[in-house]
């Protein structure tokens, strides 16, 4: 319903008639909306982490290097995954509604292969913790903005989106290489 309407135009009662349930129903779980967005937020975010197969593995660079390439490498399969995030992003992108929702958002993630602790801290036990918040930060929003747009910025660049995504696979694996050729 979110992907079909959008996360702003799907009220509750939109939700409870898709769920075949009545509204007075799901206000007994819900107060509104953005729980139900951030809760499937975590099951996108966790589908698109199950995909490249992150799950107890170490930060090394190299296994971080096949995660941010499998996440390009399986695009199609996440595709409403990714288009999901980027509507998530842009309606909660620079507020929380609720410091209880941010919370619990925040301990999902912590919970999740999203938010090891490698990705925290200061960086002590993780010296290239800052360049892959970096780079996952913009592998996430270039796969955002493909699965919204991707024929429409093809048709316009003429570049088409098989291969604006090898190209893109290209440059993240050739700025990890680097790293692990430099040693960082």
């Amino acid at each position: 319903m979110f992907l079909q309407k959008g996360l702003e135009n799907t009220s509750m009662v939109d939700i409870a008639s898709q769920a075949g349930i009545t509204k007075v129903t799901l206000y007994r779980y819900f107060p509104d909306r953005n729980p139900i967005a951030f809760e499937i937020a975590v099951r996108m975010l966790r589908k698109i982490a199950a995909s490249a197969e992150i799950e107890g593995r170490d930060p090394s660079l190299e296994n971080l290097r096949g995660f941010a390439l499998a996440m390009i490498e399986n695009f199609y399969q996440l595709r409403d995954a990714y288009r999901y995030i980027g509507m998530f992003d842009h309606l909660y992108g620079d507020r929380y509604p609720s410091e209880r929702l941010a919370g619990w958002y925040k301990n999902q993630m912590i919970a999740s292969a999203w938010d090891r602790p490698f990705f925290q801290g200061s960086g002590q036990a993780f010296p290239q913790r800052k360049p892959m918040v970096m780079i996952f930060n913009t592998v996430m929003s270039y796969l955002e903005k493909m699965a919204a747009r991707g024929e429409l910025t093809s048709a316009d660049g003429e570049v088409p989106l098989d291969e604006q995504l090898s190209l893109f696979k290209t440059m993240v694996a050739g700025y990890f290489d680097r790293l692990m050729e430099a040693g960082e």
